[in-house]
């Protein structure tokens, strides 16, 4: 079967009501970046480091050394880490990680503390335990202090520090034992001298001889405190470690000038390793130090297409599905369901065009959609996605941009196009593009190569890779939430079975992503078709469309071991496509119960099903929060 016929069958249009929450997979402690969940603590070791210093039992009267709570929890690649992969938790000031799920040593059971300043200040972001096996990006101009950059114009960035930081360049400061700071720091990295500024706690009382660097006493005093701390019980003690929490002093300490709410301030800071201290001699007792927000500074770096977790609610999307109802039944256009059973049309352009999965984000205006089109060609489908204003507006309104990602029919690409990787100069087609969680890449599905197989490929399309070589027919790749695996449909056993598969990474970087499958279960595997399968938000259930009755209805299974089989719908019709709410309390899914197809709602126990458009034409292929 070639790809011209799977979208009928095995596509699945995204569906998506005004709702809150969404996501695709739960990580170990149950967080999962989109669902809801994403303040919980994805490790009970992260829990237990937080817990030390953070906990309200220990905490009044003093600064935060993480964050009142996590809020974004992925599996980023690291070379050594399982499967190029490790667990990582985001926190305001910094972010955890679990290099080696089997380390549990120290006091900290094997959680590490990103060296995230040394990253921001270098561009260099680390791939691996090898200092020079990195990405190159440019260097952060987050400020290192105060406001965000669109309401904190002067203050310095980390990019700001270049010249005067210990970044593998030798660069080291002489010693100034006794003297107190009035050097300053501005945006562009030009030094300056407030002598006004040169305060009694300023005084440099230590100097590092491994990285060069000069410490006041308000730092010094701020690293070496006593306090409670909460190991399981109330105790007094150091509240951290320091060279655990902050690393080593990469710059000397700097005034510089921040806007902190609606007031600028002179801010004494000092870049380590790992973290940024702040002084603002102004605030109160036991806030005047204060851990720099690292942690959301290195995520709006590293993940800008993601928005602000960390102030924002949950994403709304709204439903799409794919409807003939405007050509006469000739094709599909994308539509977005409204509360009159009609839709809003986004797409125009003369050929169909069905959506398959979103770029989530906590920015409106970074969302962006994949959808499968043949507005390039009749014959094959291709890849494309649209940014938030077509999907607000419709792809012809103002400012719109659709961008193609794929050249699989044979048409030239511009300059600027994909590069095909090693695709062969044949023709076909590419459709079912998957966006990862955190954007950075997507998988989807192509004939180019003969059978329809799925690839890899990063955000902009560059050499994707094929990771299922078996001759079968391959369709709807979708992720786990935390981005280690991958579920989809294929029929190498004679039928259409749910598949699951973890993702090893060879390589994942800004200029190319090279993975492979390991760990394939066949988690339905019976003699029927079982299509269109889709995860749950806590990445605990998997919904999908099986004809294991004579028709389609649809069911629900375990995702661990295909377990707990569920039939949801028994209405003696075709009943497919389902897609979970943000939230993983309904499906949406497609119908023809009334005579032409129509999507509906329905809660996880089959009931309440509600009829979401009504009209006389064909209305297919929902997906809610993928």
């Amino acid at each position: 079967m070639m790809l011209g016929t799977f979208r009928r069958r095995g596509s699945a249009v995204i569906a998506a009501i005004m709702l809150g929450t969404l996501a695709l997979t739960a990580l170990p402690a149950g967080a999962a970046p989109f669902d809801g969940a994403r303040n919980q603590f994805a490790d009970s070791r992260f829990s237990n480091v937080w817990t030390r210093t953070d906990s309200t039992t220990v905490r009044g009267g003093r600064s935060w050394y993480w964050g009142p709570s996590p809020w974004y929890d992925y599996a980023e690649f690291y070379r050594q880490g399982e499967n190029g992969l490790r667990t990582v938790q985001y926190f305001d000031k910094a972010r955890m990680e679990i290099n080696n799920p089997a380390d549990r040593s120290g006091t900290s059971q094997g959680v590490t503390n990103g060296l995230l300043v040394k990253e921001l200040v270098s561009g260099r972001m680390q791939l691996g335990n090898d200092p020079y096996d990195v990405d190159y990006r440019s260097p952060a101009d987050v400020p290192v202090a105060g406001n965000p950059r669109n309401a904190n114009g002067s203050s310095p960035g980390y990019n700001a520090f270049i010249n005067v930081a210990t970044i593998d360049n030798g660069y080291r400061d002489p010693q100034r034992l006794g003297e107190k700071i009035a050097t300053t720091l501005d945006r562009g990295g030009n030094l300056g001298q407030r002598d006004d500024l040169a305060l009694p706690e300023t005084k440099i009382i230590q100097y590092n001889s491994v990285t060069g660097h000069n410490i006041p006493q308000v730092f010094w005093d701020f690293m070496n405190l006593q306090g409670k701390i909460d190991t399981g019980r109330v105790e007094s003690g150091p509240v951290v470690d320091w060279l655990f929490a902050l690393g080593l002093p990469i710059t000397d300490a700097y005034w510089t000038r921040a806007q902190v709410g609606g007031e600028e301030k002179d801010v004494l800071v000092q870049l380590f390793e790992r973290r940024v201290l702040t002084y603002v001699p102004t605030n109160p007792e036991g806030y005047k130090v204060e851990m720099g927000n690292v942690g959301q500074h290195y995520f709006q770096w590293r993940y800008a297409q993601l928005g602000t977790p960390w102030a924002s609610t949950e994403p709304q999307l709204p439903l799409l599905y794919a409807s003939d109802i405007d050509t006469g039944g000739k094709y599909w256009e994308m539509y977005a369901a409204n509360s009159s059973g009609g839709g809003r049309r986004i797409t125009s352009n003369t050929q169909e065009t069905v959506a398959f999965s979103w770029r989530r984000s906590w920015d409106p205006n970074q969302l962006a959609l994949l959808v499968d089109s043949r507005r390039s060609n009749t014959k094959f489908r291709q890849i494309y996605e649209l940014d938030s204003v077509a999907i607000a507006n419709g792809e012809t309104s103002p400012g719109a941009y659709v961008r193609r990602l794929s050249y699989g029919d044979g048409t030239p690409m511009p300059p600027n196009a994909p590069y095909p990787g090693n695709f062969p100069n044949g023709t076909g087609s590419d459709a079912n593009a998957s966006y990862s969680p955190d954007g950075t890449k997507f998988i989807f599905v192509s004939d180019r190569m003969g059978a329809q197989e799925l690839f890899i490929t990063n955000a902009s399309g560059n050499n994707p890779i094929q990771i299922t070589g078996e001759g079968c027919a391959n369709e709807s790749p979708t992720w786990s939430p935390n981005g280690r695996r991958i579920y989809w449909v294929s029929n190498c056993t004679g039928n259409y079975d749910v598949y699951r598969a973890d993702i090893a990474y060879n390589n994942d970087a800004g200029w190319s992503t090279d993975a492979h499958l390991v760990n394939v279960v066949n988690l339905t595997n019976n003699k029927s078709d079982d299509r269109f399968a889709r995860v749950s938000p806590d990445g605990k259930t998997m919904a999908f469309a099986s004809n294991r009755e004579g028709n389609y209805e649809i069911y629900t299974i375990n995702t661990d071991n295909g377990g707990g089989e569920r039939r949801l719908t028994v209405s003696g019709t075709t009943d497919d496509s389902p897609t979970w709410s943000a939230d993983g309390t309904k499906l949406a899914f497609a119908s023809d119960r009334d005579g032409d197809f129509e999507i509906y709602t329905m809660d996880l126990s089959g009931n309440n099903v509600t009829q979401i458009t009504n009209n006389a034409a064909q209305d297919r292929w929902p997906l809610w929060a993928q």
